[in-house]
């Protein structure tokens, strides 16, 4: 992870537009030196992303490095802005523009900065060689060539796992009995990392069920779960919009009324509170018409006592099965089991084992394994830390983050910014990793290309699950991480300070805030001016104070001084659902003009929006969403 950081930082470096600031500023020499320490140390870096035997002495050394490629960044992007817009062909008239109106303050500012990152770097140099940390100054070129330029097929979709046709028929022979008429509910229950979800899914889709139940509404429950956020979801998937100052008790009334004239199929994904079904029952009426509730969770503690009949335990997958789903995760090409060579498959047998039938385990190690070379399989399973008993899948899926390419890392990282078991629009997602520059330039390829690449390379080893694809084996329309590795991708998140949820933010770079409660106490946060990436679901105020920001999503912002926004000139993403009033809007359309480094601009969950022509002119625009509709330029704007 820490190389991640370092070769962005290098790429910034090495930017024409960079390059150019610092020669107006006159540190080019400085900067060149600086370039070149930076480059000495990769090196070391690749090996610490990989080597998961750091000692302590070690491990701060990284983080020193870390720190200073964080405070390198925040030194170009602060002097970026403060040279005009080049004009093709206008360069000497920039050069006077800037040498007439600069202020000679930031000039000393600049060079203060620059010799105190030259300090730095000797005592990290000091550091390394008190430590013993060699291998500085060899090539580190090639890693995330390979990685991309690898041909990556797309993964096996949950869909097509191999097992659960047994317990899929089980389950829909409870949801189908007609001998009992009114409401009930049937549980799923088994550890993380079995299966649940995928099995609830196959029930869920399959065509007896479809048949069944003309209403079916899916709703993931997290384990910080609030009622009132799940009476909104059932109610958007009911097409109900009750006005927005309905109270509670209204509201509950209001869903209790459209649900009392219908026979539905609720399922309720991912519970933990023991107490759930209390709290949310009275939400579902029973008019004795055969509508069901089915619920997943791991502890059966949380089955209604009145339904206790009604439990599918979910089995671990025999060892036919394992190896199954094995090897079809690690040797997609081979068709059947039988073609697999012996050798081969008597390593699959040992390996299978140490996952305990757990389909997690054995798909994570089956895409670990379908990125080496078979002849090395051997060797892999001889040099993976297995941990203790019962501890084998964090064990498998620590290792398989270990191995993934560092430009892989702070994209599998990214998606601890996401709430647990959400639906993440694909398209949206590859267009923020390439906003935060985790996606490096390929020859013949646009960065949405290799950021799509990324993506599918994440799906193979089963780090990722695909949600919806646009068509069998096409592009990845929606996908989502399992609670487990979403629980790893925080881990690294917090060890990196690469991303936290809130309210954990002291110096953060990228802040995701999943509630409401939350978004209420930003601002407290204002003067942490290192902020870089904003993820909001709920309301959030007014953020003009966060002058650093690239990447800013918000489900509801409310825009209280849109002249202000100008603050925000280092956007590089932007998804917004705006309030503003109508004499602001005006000034929010400037806003977005003079963002001179905006790609995404995504504004479609806006009711009215209105773009003035002159957006178009910025030169590094790559996507315009609007109401309804993705846009480009008018035809007047050349």
């Amino acid at each position: 992870m820490a190389e991640s950081i370092l070769s962005f930082v290098l790429g910034k470096l090495g930017d024409a537009f960079a390059k150019e600031v610092f020669h107006l500023y006159g540190v080019s020499g400085q900067v060149e030196k600086v370039t070149r320490e930076l480059s000495r140390i990769q090196a070391f870096l690749k090996d610490a992303d990989t080597n998961r035997k750091l000692d302590e002495r070690q491990k701060h050394w990284v983080k020193e490095v870390r720190d200073l490629s964080y405070d390198i960044e925040d030194v170009i992007d602060t002097f970026l802005v403060t040279v005009p817009e080049k004009k093709p062909g206008k360069r000497e008239a920039v050069k006077r523009m800037f040498m007439k109106t600069k202020n000679l303050p930031a000039v000393h500012i600049l060079g203060d900065e620059i010799n105190k990152i030259e300090a730095r770097f000797q005592e990290i140099e000091a550091s390394r060689v008190r430590y013993g940390i060699n291998n500085l100054g060899e090539d580190v070129d090639g890693e995330i060539g390979q990685s991309v330029k690898r041909v990556v097929l797309p993964g096996v979709d949950e869909e097509g796992i191999v097992g659960f046709e047994a317990d899929r028929d089980k389950i829909i022979s409870l949801l189908l009995d007609d001998k009992t008429m009114r409401r009930s509910v049937i549980s799923i229950v088994g550890t993380g990392g079995l299966g649940k979800t995928t099995l609830a899914r196959k029930v869920y889709n399959s065509e007896a069920v479809k048949q069944q139940f003309p209403i079916r509404i899916w709703v993931v429950i997290s384990q910080k779960f609030n009622s009132i956020d799940i009476l909104v979801k059932i109610a958007a998937q009911l097409q109900i919009e009750p006005p927005r100052d309905l109270d509670d008790y209204d509201r509950l009334t209001n869903l209790r009324r459209s649900l009392a004239e219908i026979k539905y199929l609720i399922l309720l994904d991912d519970i933990w509170e023991e107490n759930f079904w209390d709290k949310i029952k009275e939400v579902f009426p029973d008019e004795k018409n055969g509508s069901r509730i089915l619920i997943t969770t791991r502890k059966i503690e949380v089955v209604p006592k009145a339904d206790h009949k009604n439990v599918y335990e979910l089995p671990f997958l025999t060892e036919e099965l394992s190896l199954k789903l094995f090897f079809k995760k690690a040797l997609p090409d081979s068709d059947t089991n039988e073609t697999i060579p012996d050798d081969l498959y008597d390593i699959g047998e040992q390996l299978t084992r140490k996952c305990g039938g757990l389909p997690l385990a054995l798909r994570v190690l089956g895409g670990l394994l379908s990125t080496k070379p078979a002849a090395s399989w051997h060797a892999e399973m001889e040099k993976m830390d297995w941990g203790n008993d019962g501890e084998e899948c964090s064990a498998i899926i620590g290792t398989s983050y270990d191995d993934l390419p560092f430009a892989l890392k702070s994209c599998f990282m990214y998606f601890a910014a996401f709430p647990e078991d959400y639906e993440i629009d694909a398209t949206s997602l590859l267009w923020m990793w390439v906003a935060e520059g985790f996606v490096p330039q390929q020859e013949n390829k646009t960065l949405e290309d290799t950021a799509e690449m990324f993506l599918e390379d994440l799906v193979q080893r089963s780090m990722i699950q695909v949600s919806e694809r646009d068509y069998y084996g096409g592009s990845i329309k929606e996908c989502r991480i399992h609670d487990l590795l979403h629980d790893l991708a925080i881990r690294k998140a917090r060890e990196e300070n690469f991303l936290v949820a809130f309210p954990k933010v002291d110096g953060v770079r990228r802040l995701a805030i999943h509630d409401r409660e939350s978004s209420g106490e930003l601002m407290a946060y204002a003067v942490n001016s290192n902020l870089r990436t904003l993820w909001c679901r709920w309301q959030a105020p007014n953020v003009s104070q966060f002058t650093r920001l690239k990447v800013l999503s918000s489900s509801d912002i409310v825009v209280y001084e849109p002249d202000k926004f100008w603050r925000l000139s280092l956007l590089r993403y932007v998804r917004l659902h705006l309030e503003m009033r109508e004499e602001d809007k005006n000034s929010f359309g400037k806003f977005i003009g003079g963002m001179r480094f905006l790609q995404t601009l995504d504004l479609h969950d806006m009711l009215d929006c209105d773009l003035p022509d002159f957006v178009w002119n910025i030169k590094t625009l790559r996507h315009v969403l609007l109401p309804n509709r993705s846009l480009g330029p008018p035809a007047s704007i050349d």
